[in-house]
C-alpha cells in the first residue's frame, strides 16, 4: 500500500506544482511587462484567465506603480497554496494541521517556487547558450528577460574569467542553498 501512497503524493504535488508553477510565470510577466500579444503572455493569460477574473474584479483597479503586481494572480496562489497544504495534511497526516504550521508550510512554498523556477531557468538558459547563442524564439526573449537581472548580481560577485562567465552557476548555488535551507528548517518533509 505505500507504494500507492507514494504514486499519490507524486501525482498529489505534480499537479499543485504545475499549477502554482503556471500561476508564478503569469506573475513573472506582468512584473517584467510582457506584451499581451507574446505567444508566451498569451498563453499563459488564456490558461489562467478563468480562474482570475473573478478575483480581479473584487480588486479595484489602480494606475500606480502597484499595478505592476498582478495581486488577483498572487491572492490565488495564496488560496491554492493554503488548499493544497490542507489536502495534503487531512489525506497523507491524516490530521488538520495546526494554523500556524500551516501558513509556515505556505510561506516556506512561495519562496521555494520561485526559486525552483529561476534555477530551472538559468539551467535552460545556459544549455540554449551553449547549443545555439544567437537563438531568436519567445521563450528565449522570457529567459533572458527574467534570468538577466539575476546574473547580473551574479557577474558582480565574481567577474568573467578569462572569458568564462561564472555568474549562472554562483546565482544557481545561492538559489539551491536558500531552497534546501528553508526545506531543512521545516519540522515535517511535505514540501
Amino acid at each position: 500500500m505505500s507504494g500507492l501512497v507514494a504514486v499519490g503524493y507524486f501525482l498529489f504535488t505534480l499537479f499543485f506544482s504545475l499549477l502554482t508553477s503556471v500561476l508564478w510565470i503569469r506573475i513573472g510577466l506582468r512584473y517584467f511587462r510582457v506584451s499581451a500579444l507574446h505567444p508566451i503572455s498569451y498563453a499563459i493569460n488564456s490558461l489562467t484567465s478563468p480562474l482570475i477574473t473573478p478575483i480581479s474584479r473584487l480588486i479595484p483597479a489602480s494606475k500606480t506603480r502597484l499595478s505592476r503586481y498582478d495581486w488577483a494572480c498572487f491572492i490565488l496562489l495564496v488560496v491554492i497554496e493554503f488548499l493544497k497544504f490542507i489536502i495534503l495534511s487531512l489525506l497523507f497526516l491524516s490530521a488538520m494541521m495546526p494554523l500556524l504550521l500551516l501558513v509556515l508550510y505556505v510561506l516556506a512554498d512561495l519562496i521555494i517556487e520561485p526559486c525552483n523556477l529561476l534555477f530551472y531557468a538559468i539551467i535552460i538558459r545556459v544549455i540554449m547558450s551553449w547549443v545555439n547563442p544567437g537563438w531568436q524564439h519567445p521563450v528565449a526573449d522570457i529567459l533572458r528577460l527574467c534570468t538577466e537581472p539575476l546574473l547580473r548580481l551574479g557577474r558582480r560577485i565574481v567577474p568573467d574569467v578569462f572569458g568564462f562567465d561564472f555568474s549562472p552557476f554562483i546565482i544557481m548555488v545561492i538559489l539551491k542553498v536558500i531552497t534546501l535551507f528553508i526545506r531543512a528548517s521545516l519540522p515535517l518533509q511535505l514540501i
